[in-house]
């Protein structure tokens, strides 16, 4: 009887432990009085909240085409998009004698803003392009050291002179500037590239982050062969804060107030990926260019065991975080995406091919990508070396 009782007791307990809620998978804590927010490997799904994304295609912009290309549009930079929907990509080096194209919702072709030269509200060599909450374009021109802004109809709002360290700059909302500065330190070998704050008149007021650090190649002892080259989007701003990558002590991101203030960070547990044997052949055959291999560069690469975190992040309008990894997506160029919700809780995954950026990474490292109105913008490369711009409608599930 004893036994039975004892069996009994066994299985009403194995059952109560069964029937338990599942434990929260988000651990939160407190360092120097900011809270961190620690993601395990599972997507944590919300109560109340959607957390499932299906994307439902629904236009490419193809720049091979024929109508684009008599435009005379190459070497795309980037893009970005209003609050109605009109697409605005940038271009660098082309043949129209304009930097910004004006695409509507539909994604025809509607005008040409920013004309190049040296004159008011013209381009010479933008680096980042970004439109505020209030619509207005805002350019980083390093060929005028220039923080150019333009309405959506391309007249100039304003010019701002700006710092000629500060490599990357955009206005915020609240007047202040953000930039990346170029710091050279030629006996070390290396440029660090700190992530700022400048006031309204350009003085610093915080360092958000400490930044990458870019190699000089001809004075560096070692370079590693996956992190030589600096990324030129450090940042995504969305819903009054600034999200910044933190990959240097692994899968982080720092999010501040247009202040400086730090508000909180958000982290994640990650399975590494080793480096591919294609990438490492890929960076050592970029090394054999004539003017690199006479500075005997391929002597001083060397790879690390393992990818970065992360390769590529941006935020929706709802201030949601989007983070590429490294772990292959559903189609054969498609990589893994980790969702994030707006108070940083990891809820789920997607397959999006962005890839192809030869600048970034000569491996094929991401182009940009976006979500705005309910829309997803994701650039890609085409096999024949042209891109394309995919727009996604975003249906969300519980």
């Amino acid at each position: 009887m004893k036994t039975r009782n004892i069996l009994v007791f066994l299985l009403l307990s194995a059952i109560a432990i069964t029937c338990r809620p599942k434990q929260d998978k988000v651990t939160k804590i407190q360092e120097d009085k900011v809270e961190v927010i620690i993601n395990h490997l599972e997507p944590y799904h919300l109560k109340g909240e959607p957390s499932r994304l299906n994307l439902e295609k629904l236009f490419i912009i193809d720049f091979e085409s024929a109508d684009i290309a008599k435009i005379g549009i190459w070497n795309i930079g980037g893009f970005d998009v209003d609050s109605k929907g009109n697409v605005y990509v940038w271009s660098y080096q082309n043949s129209s004698g304009y930097s910004i194209f004006k695409f509507d919702p539909d994604g025809k072709y509607r005008g040409s803003l920013g004309r190049r030269g040296q004159g008011p509200g013209e381009i010479v060599a933008p680096v980042y392009l970004r439109i505020s909450e209030q619509d207005e374009i805002l350019i980083s021109d390093v060929g005028r050291t220039k923080l150019i802004v333009l309405k959506t109809n391309g007249d100039l709002s304003q010019e701002k002179q700006i710092i000629v360290d500060d490599e990357i700059t955009t206005l915020l909302e609240n007047g202040k500037i953000l930039a990346r500065r170029s710091i050279f330190r030629p006996e070390e070998g290396i440029a660090e590239l700190p992530i700022i704050i400048r006031s309204d008149d350009a003085k610093e007021i915080a360092t958000l982050h400490q930044g990458e650090k870019a190699p000089n190649w001809a004075r560096v002892k070692k370079i590693n062969g996956i992190a030589y080259n600096s990324s030129y989007r450090p940042w995504s701003i969305a819903q009054g804060h600034i999200y910044i990558g933190n990959k240097e002590t692994g899968y982080e991101f720092l999010v501040y107030d247009f202040n400086g203030n730090l508000i909180k960070k958000i982290r994640k547990e990650y399975l590494p990926v080793a480096v591919p044997k294609d990438i490492k052949e890929a960076v050592l055959k970029m090394f054999e260019r004539p003017d690199l291999k006479q500075m005997r560069i391929n002597e001083k690469v060397f790879f690390p065991d393992h990818m970065p975190p992360y390769q590529y992040f941006f935020t929706d309008d709802n201030g949601r975080l989007f983070v590429m990894t490294y772990e292959k997506g559903e189609g054969p160029r498609d990589f893994t995406y980790d969702i994030f919700s707006s108070s940083g809780i990891f809820i789920g995954r997607i397959s999006l091919d962005n890839s192809g950026n030869e600048q970034t990474a000569v491996w094929g490292g991401p182009f940009e990508a976006t979500a705005k109105n309910g829309r997803l913008y994701c650039m890609r490369a085409k096999g024949s070396g042209y891109q394309e711009l995919v727009v996604y409608k975003m249906n969300w599930a519980k």
